[in-house]
């Protein structure tokens, strides 16, 4: 009873920050010479805080696993308005058409450890889609889903090599509970991600924030922003400089 009445504050929380974001986005927009874009779109503020917050000496690379909407909610589209390169990797079809319209270097694909076929459990609501299997989704909400599809897979390295990708300036990894497998799928020591967008709360699966900061405790990450669905950490071995 004690989980339920706290996830259901959670979902309550981040209904009302949701809305306020999407009016800070909306009538809130950047004031800054050097940016050419200046309308944010995260949904809870995670890109207005990577650029208040932390320097970036040049335009850099970003890389946005479980990207949905190519603007709506996207955590990447203000910095490839910007100029930076950014590779957008989703599992879902329609999804991809969508992004294909918009932005400039899209993959179809799920992450995993296996390359080949996995299978992609549809949700009615896109961004809860997931390759988890059903019987894991424990959370507050049961996600309804539609049916099980079969989508080109690949380890996260071979989309990189693809594009001759070298350092990593920011990693956001939002797949609905296959976060840590989409990490261990690359060559940390090649591609050391300056910063790493990681989603801890789904509504199907719960709050899984313990295990990533057990996770990333072990590597030269420092937690340095929580929002009410992601965590943002810095690696403390690159160039990451902070405005204030």
């Amino acid at each position: 009873m004690k989980r339920e009445l706290s996830n259901l504050i959670k979902l309550l929380y981040s209904a009302v920050m949701m809305s306020f974001f999407g009016f800070k986005n909306k009538y809130f927009k950047l004031i800054n010479k050097d940016y050419d874009y200046t309308k944010f779109h995260s949904q809870f503020g995670e890109d207005r805080y990577i650029v208040e917050n932390i320097e970036f000496l040049q335009k850099g690379v970003f890389i946005d696993i479980g990207a949905g909407h190519p603007t709506y909610l996207s955590n990447s589209y203000f910095f490839e308005e910007n100029g930076w390169k950014c590779i957008c990797i989703d599992a879902d079809i329609n999804q991809i058409e969508l992004l294909k319209r918009e932005r400039l270097n899209v993959e179809w694909a799920a992450i995993s450890l296996q390359e080949g076929e996995i299978s992609f459990n549809q949700s009615f609501l896109p961004e809860l889609s997931s390759t988890l299997q059903k019987d894991k989704y424990e959370g507050l909400i049961k996600i309804p889903f539609r049916d099980s599809v079969r989508v080109p897979a690949f380890r996260l390295e071979t989309l990189l090599n693809k594009y001759n990708i070298g350092t990593i300036d920011i990693l956001d990894i939002d797949v609905e509970g296959t976060e840590l497998e989409v990490w261990k799928s690359f060559d940390y020591e090649k591609h050391k991600p300056k910063v790493v967008i990681i989603e801890y709360y789904g509504l199907g699966l719960g709050d899984n924030s313990e295990n990533f900061k057990n996770f990333f405790a072990k590597l030269p990450y420092k937690l340095v922003h929580t929002t009410c669905t992601n965590f943002i950490f810095v690696n403390q071995e690159t160039s990451v400089k902070f405005l204030r």
